[in-house]
Protein backbone atom coordinates (compact mmCIF):
# COMPACT_ATOMS: atom_id res chain seq x y z
CA UNK A 1 0.00 0.00 0.00
CA UNK A 2 0.90 3.31 -0.86
CA UNK A 3 2.02 5.88 2.16
CA UNK A 4 -1.15 7.35 3.94
CA UNK A 5 -1.99 10.92 3.17
CA UNK A 6 -5.21 10.26 5.58
CA UNK A 7 -5.32 8.70 9.23
CA UNK A 8 -9.19 8.01 10.01
CA UNK A 9 -10.29 6.36 13.59
CA UNK A 10 -13.43 5.73 14.85
CA UNK A 11 -13.01 6.72 18.80
CA UNK A 12 -14.80 4.13 20.78
CA UNK A 13 -13.56 0.49 20.83
CA UNK A 14 -11.17 1.78 18.43
CA UNK A 15 -8.70 4.44 19.05
CA UNK A 16 -10.45 4.61 23.49
CA UNK A 17 -9.28 1.79 25.02
CA UNK A 18 -11.33 0.46 27.92
CA UNK A 19 -11.57 3.03 30.58
CA UNK A 20 -12.68 5.20 27.08
CA UNK A 21 -9.34 7.47 27.55
CA UNK A 22 -6.10 7.35 24.35
CA UNK A 23 -3.29 5.58 25.41
CA UNK A 24 -0.26 7.16 25.48
CA UNK A 25 1.20 4.97 22.88
CA UNK A 26 -1.84 5.77 20.78
CA UNK A 27 -1.73 9.18 20.96
CA UNK A 28 2.24 9.21 20.57
CA UNK A 29 1.79 7.22 17.03
CA UNK A 30 -1.18 9.50 15.86
CA UNK A 31 1.32 12.50 16.74
CA UNK A 32 3.88 11.53 14.84
CA UNK A 33 2.10 10.48 11.97
CA UNK A 34 0.64 14.50 11.79
CA UNK A 35 4.42 15.44 12.59
CA UNK A 36 5.00 13.30 9.04
CA UNK A 37 2.29 15.43 6.95
CA UNK A 38 -0.47 12.48 7.58
CA UNK A 39 -3.80 14.28 8.17
CA UNK A 40 -5.90 13.08 10.84
CA UNK A 41 -9.46 11.90 10.90
CA UNK A 42 -11.53 11.35 14.04
CA UNK A 43 -14.87 9.51 12.72
CA UNK A 44 -17.30 8.53 15.64
CA UNK A 45 -21.16 8.25 16.17
CA UNK A 46 -20.94 10.99 19.28
CA UNK A 47 -22.11 14.13 18.63
CA UNK A 48 -19.25 17.08 18.80
CA UNK A 49 -20.33 17.97 22.55
CA UNK A 50 -19.14 14.47 23.53
CA UNK A 51 -16.09 14.71 21.34
CA UNK A 52 -14.18 17.83 21.61
CA UNK A 53 -12.36 16.99 24.72
CA UNK A 54 -10.84 14.21 22.91
CA UNK A 55 -10.46 15.97 19.64
CA UNK A 56 -8.34 18.44 21.60
CA UNK A 57 -5.26 15.96 22.61
CA UNK A 58 -4.56 16.15 18.53
CA UNK A 59 -4.09 18.45 15.49
CA UNK A 60 -6.90 17.32 14.01
CA UNK A 61 -7.53 17.98 10.06
CA UNK A 62 -11.27 17.09 10.32
CA UNK A 63 -13.65 15.72 13.24
CA UNK A 64 -16.64 14.29 11.70
CA UNK A 65 -19.41 13.79 14.37
CA UNK A 66 -22.82 11.88 14.50
CA UNK A 67 -21.77 9.00 11.91
CA UNK A 68 -20.44 11.46 9.49
CA UNK A 69 -23.55 13.87 9.54
CA UNK A 70 -21.67 16.79 10.96
CA UNK A 71 -18.01 17.32 10.04
CA UNK A 72 -16.07 20.16 11.73
CA UNK A 73 -12.88 21.27 9.78
CA UNK A 74 -10.50 23.94 11.29
CA UNK A 75 -11.57 27.05 10.05
CA UNK A 76 -14.68 26.28 8.85
CA UNK A 77 -18.49 26.25 9.28
CA UNK A 78 -19.51 22.58 10.16
CA UNK A 79 -20.81 20.60 7.31
CA UNK A 80 -24.24 19.29 8.21
CA UNK A 81 -26.09 16.90 6.32
CA UNK A 82 -29.00 16.47 8.39
CA UNK A 83 -32.58 14.62 8.06
CA UNK A 84 -35.48 16.28 6.70
CA UNK A 85 -38.73 16.37 9.22
CA UNK A 86 -40.86 15.03 6.32
CA UNK A 87 -38.76 11.48 5.64
CA UNK A 88 -38.37 11.15 9.67
CA UNK A 89 -41.69 11.20 10.65
CA UNK A 90 -42.30 8.87 7.73
CA UNK A 91 -39.86 6.41 9.49
CA UNK A 92 -41.35 7.36 12.72
CA UNK A 93 -44.80 5.77 11.43
CA UNK A 94 -43.06 2.75 9.89
CA UNK A 95 -41.17 1.90 12.91
CA UNK A 96 -44.29 2.39 15.31
CA UNK A 97 -45.70 -0.43 13.40
CA UNK A 98 -42.68 -2.44 12.95
CA UNK A 99 -41.09 -2.31 16.12
CA UNK A 100 -44.08 -1.61 19.22
CA UNK A 101 -43.20 0.26 22.16
CA UNK A 102 -39.63 1.52 21.06
CA UNK A 103 -39.03 5.28 21.72
CA UNK A 104 -37.49 7.74 19.60
CA UNK A 105 -34.66 10.61 20.07
CA UNK A 106 -33.12 12.96 18.03
CA UNK A 107 -29.97 14.63 17.97
CA UNK A 108 -28.93 18.12 16.08
CA UNK A 109 -25.41 18.26 16.35
CA UNK A 110 -25.51 20.77 19.65
CA UNK A 111 -28.43 19.22 21.90
CA UNK A 112 -30.24 15.72 22.50
CA UNK A 113 -34.15 15.74 22.94
CA UNK A 114 -35.88 12.45 23.32
CA UNK A 115 -39.74 11.49 23.50
CA UNK A 116 -41.16 9.92 26.93
CA UNK A 117 -41.22 6.42 25.42
CA UNK A 118 -37.75 6.53 25.34
CA UNK A 119 -35.65 5.06 27.94
CA UNK A 120 -32.76 6.92 28.74
CA UNK A 121 -29.43 4.91 28.92
CA UNK A 122 -28.59 4.62 32.15
CA UNK A 123 -24.81 5.66 31.22
CA UNK A 124 -25.96 8.68 30.12
CA UNK A 125 -26.08 11.66 31.98
CA UNK A 126 -29.41 13.69 32.57
CA UNK A 127 -27.95 16.68 31.95
CA UNK A 128 -27.11 15.69 28.42
CA UNK A 129 -30.70 15.87 27.53
CA UNK A 130 -32.35 19.28 26.77
CA UNK A 131 -35.29 18.05 26.80
CA UNK A 132 -37.89 15.38 26.72
CA UNK A 133 -40.70 16.00 24.90
CA UNK A 134 -44.55 15.33 25.20
CA UNK A 135 -45.19 13.10 21.81
CA UNK A 136 -42.70 12.10 18.87
CA UNK A 137 -44.55 14.97 16.29
CA UNK A 138 -43.31 17.54 19.05
CA UNK A 139 -40.17 16.15 19.04
CA UNK A 140 -39.38 16.25 15.18
CA UNK A 141 -41.03 19.33 15.34
CA UNK A 142 -38.63 20.56 17.65
CA UNK A 143 -35.32 19.39 17.66
CA UNK A 144 -33.69 20.54 14.55
CA UNK A 145 -31.67 19.95 12.64
CA UNK A 146 -32.34 16.01 12.74
CA UNK A 147 -27.93 15.08 12.05
CA UNK A 148 -29.39 12.00 14.04
CA UNK A 149 -32.74 9.93 14.71
CA UNK A 150 -32.00 7.34 17.70
CA UNK A 151 -34.55 4.46 18.20
CA UNK A 152 -34.27 2.85 21.48
CA UNK A 153 -35.95 -0.33 22.50
CA UNK A 154 -35.26 -2.31 25.91
CA UNK A 155 -35.98 -5.75 25.47
CA UNK A 156 -35.39 -6.09 21.51
CA UNK A 157 -31.33 -7.05 20.92
CA UNK A 158 -30.14 -4.50 18.29
CA UNK A 159 -29.17 -7.04 15.30
CA UNK A 160 -33.18 -7.61 15.22
CA UNK A 161 -33.95 -3.88 15.80
CA UNK A 162 -31.69 -4.09 13.13
CA UNK A 163 -32.61 -6.18 10.51
CA UNK A 164 -36.25 -5.44 10.99
CA UNK A 165 -35.61 -1.40 10.32
CA UNK A 166 -33.94 -2.04 7.15
CA UNK A 167 -35.99 -4.28 6.24
CA UNK A 168 -39.37 -1.58 6.81
CA UNK A 169 -37.29 1.77 5.96
CA UNK A 170 -33.68 1.27 4.84
CA UNK A 171 -34.71 2.96 1.82
CA UNK A 172 -35.32 5.77 3.55
CA UNK A 173 -32.76 6.44 5.74
CA UNK A 174 -29.20 4.74 6.70
CA UNK A 175 -29.93 2.30 9.28
CA UNK A 176 -26.98 0.72 11.56
CA UNK A 177 -25.67 0.87 15.22
CA UNK A 178 -22.01 1.28 17.15
CA UNK A 179 -22.95 -0.54 20.51
CA UNK A 180 -24.33 -3.76 21.86
CA UNK A 181 -27.42 -2.23 23.49
CA UNK A 182 -31.07 -1.58 22.13
CA UNK A 183 -30.00 1.08 20.26
CA UNK A 184 -30.08 1.78 16.52
CA UNK A 185 -28.72 4.73 14.67
CA UNK A 186 -30.40 6.58 11.86
CA UNK A 187 -29.45 9.17 8.96
CA UNK A 188 -30.41 10.97 5.90
CA UNK A 189 -30.40 8.35 3.11
CA UNK A 190 -26.51 8.23 1.79
CA UNK A 191 -24.94 10.05 4.86
CA UNK A 192 -22.89 7.75 6.93
CA UNK A 193 -19.12 7.49 7.80
CA UNK A 194 -17.57 6.32 4.45
CA UNK A 195 -19.44 9.43 2.16
CA UNK A 196 -18.43 12.29 4.53
CA UNK A 197 -15.13 10.93 4.88
CA UNK A 198 -15.03 10.59 0.65
CA UNK A 199 -16.60 14.71 0.86
CA UNK A 200 -13.59 15.57 3.38
CA UNK A 201 -11.16 13.83 1.52
CA UNK A 202 -11.82 14.89 -1.96
CA UNK A 203 -11.82 18.86 -0.86
CA UNK A 204 -7.96 17.64 -0.36
CA UNK A 205 -7.86 16.32 -3.45
CA UNK A 206 -7.00 12.75 -1.26
CA UNK A 207 -7.83 9.58 -3.24
CA UNK A 208 -9.60 6.54 -1.42
CA UNK A 209 -6.17 4.19 -1.65
CA UNK A 210 -4.52 7.00 0.12
CA UNK A 211 -6.60 6.51 3.40
CA UNK A 212 -6.13 4.09 6.00
CA UNK A 213 -9.54 3.77 8.24
CA UNK A 214 -9.95 1.87 11.56
CA UNK A 215 -13.54 1.05 13.04
CA UNK A 216 -14.68 -1.86 15.39
CA UNK A 217 -18.54 -1.62 14.80
CA UNK A 218 -20.85 -1.85 12.11
CA UNK A 219 -21.51 1.62 11.20
CA UNK A 220 -17.58 1.88 10.73
CA UNK A 221 -17.81 -0.30 7.80
CA UNK A 222 -18.72 2.50 5.18
CA UNK A 223 -15.15 4.36 6.01
CA UNK A 224 -13.66 0.75 6.42
CA UNK A 225 -14.77 -0.47 2.57
CA UNK A 226 -14.56 2.86 1.13
CA UNK A 227 -10.52 3.44 2.52
CA UNK A 228 -7.88 1.82 0.50
CA UNK A 229 -6.70 0.09 3.66
CA UNK A 230 -9.48 -0.39 6.37
CA UNK A 231 -8.67 -2.08 9.68
CA UNK A 232 -11.34 -3.88 11.26
CA UNK A 233 -10.56 -4.40 15.16
CA UNK A 234 -9.83 -7.47 16.30
CA UNK A 235 -11.78 -6.63 19.46
CA UNK A 236 -14.63 -5.38 17.96
CA UNK A 237 -18.12 -6.62 15.97
CA UNK A 238 -17.84 -9.92 14.52
CA UNK A 239 -19.59 -9.19 10.88
CA UNK A 240 -16.44 -6.99 10.34
CA UNK A 241 -13.95 -9.71 10.98
CA UNK A 242 -15.83 -11.99 7.90
CA UNK A 243 -13.15 -12.48 5.49
CA UNK A 244 -15.30 -12.08 2.41
CA UNK A 245 -15.19 -7.94 3.50
CA UNK A 246 -11.80 -7.85 2.67
CA UNK A 247 -11.06 -5.75 5.54
CA UNK A 248 -7.27 -5.75 7.44
CA UNK A 249 -7.17 -6.46 11.11
CA UNK A 250 -5.43 -4.55 13.56
CA UNK A 251 -4.92 -5.78 17.16
CA UNK A 252 -7.55 -5.25 19.67
CA UNK A 253 -8.55 -1.81 20.79
CA UNK A 254 -7.47 -2.58 24.47
CA UNK A 255 -3.77 -3.54 22.93
CA UNK A 256 -3.04 0.04 21.72
CA UNK A 257 -4.02 -1.49 18.19
CA UNK A 258 -4.51 1.33 16.03
CA UNK A 259 -0.91 2.33 17.68
CA UNK A 260 0.47 -0.35 16.31
CA UNK A 261 -0.41 0.13 12.82
CA UNK A 262 0.22 3.34 12.89
CA UNK A 263 3.81 2.58 14.07
CA UNK A 264 3.98 0.11 11.64
CA UNK A 265 3.00 2.48 8.84
CA UNK A 266 5.87 5.28 9.75
CA UNK A 267 8.52 2.55 9.90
Amino acid sequence: MVFPRVIATDLDGTLLGLDGRVSERNRRALAAAVAAGVKLVLSTARPPRTTAHIASLFTCSAVLCGNGAVAGLPGADPLVRALDTATAATVVGELRGALPGVGFGVETGTDFYHDTDYDLEPWVPRDWVREVVGSTDELLERARPITKLLVRSQGVPVHILHATAEQAVGGLVEVTYSGGHGLLEMSASGVDKGSTLALVCERWGVSAEEVVAFGDMPNDLPALSWAGAGYAMESGHPGLLDPALGLRKAPPAHEDGVGRVVEELLS
